[in-house]
């Protein structure tokens, strides 16, 4: 029996960081402030040449991402009596890989957390309290340094070219808008988003674990 709880710590020790790294991640890029964030601090949307303001542009970016349509991404900027898109085709397509990821990503994230609380429910009626608490405390540290790591990897070019290409792999001008739009330094607002919303998940997840494994007093 104490090997087959063994692999269930395993389990929880992979599972827990992992849906907390896929969610926190997923969430960010799903909220308009994250987008609005960097083009204020970029100015990027003055070199796409558009009279279109940045909150408009994070807000279609995000109603996309967010959107159960299958319609393909576009902004249309106002030209007299004219709608004249400001993405070409290619860029409309990179977005439509991009949607689908976080679809995948965002459900494997929920799917993973759902797991974690199954696993910790089990484990909490199979084991002691002490064993509880310390397997928790471990999952959580393991989660706040894949959060570290995440950051690490996330800044270098040549991951980000290494994930791009193995998960987009579409080539794109220098000068196509949404490169210059969501290319470098948005991995810096990315990690910087991602991680607060993910310590303050753990912080959350390590309170409530505190509070349950917490010893039991006959006189507080």
């Amino acid at each position: 029996m104490r090997r087959f709880n063994i692999i269930w710590y395993i389990l929880i020790l992979i599972l827990l960081p992992l849906s907390i790294l896929l969610v926190s991640g997923n969430a960010v890029l799903r909220v308009s402030a994250t987008y609005v964030y960097h083009f204020n601090d970029s100015q990027v949307v003055s070199e796409i040449g558009t009279s279109i303001g940045g909150s408009r542009i994070a807000d279609e970016i995000t109603g996309y991402f967010n959107s159960f349509s299958g319609e393909e991404f576009q902004v249309y900027e106002t030209n007299g009596d004219y709608r004249d898109p400001i993405f070409e085709e290619t860029e409309s397509l990179v977005m439509a890989k991009a949607k689908k990821i976080l679809g995948w990503t965002l459900l494997l994230g929920i799917v993973g957390f759902g797991a974690s609380i199954a696993v910790y429910v089990y484990l909490s009626s199979q084991v002691g309290r002490l064993p509880m608490r310390r397997i928790g405390f471990i999952a959580l540290l393991c989660s706040i340094a894949l959060v570290v790591v995440q950051g690490f990897l996330i800044k270098d070019p040549a991951v980000r070219n290494l994930l791009y290409g193995r998960f987009i792999g579409i080539d794109l001008a220098k000068s196509s808008s949404i490169r210059i739009l969501l290319s470098s330094p948005f991995e810096n607002t990315y990690v910087i988003f991602s991680s607060v919303l993910a310590v303050a998940i753990i912080g959350v997840l390590t309170y409530i674990h505190s509070s349950i494994t917490a010893e039991k007093r006959l006189f507080s």
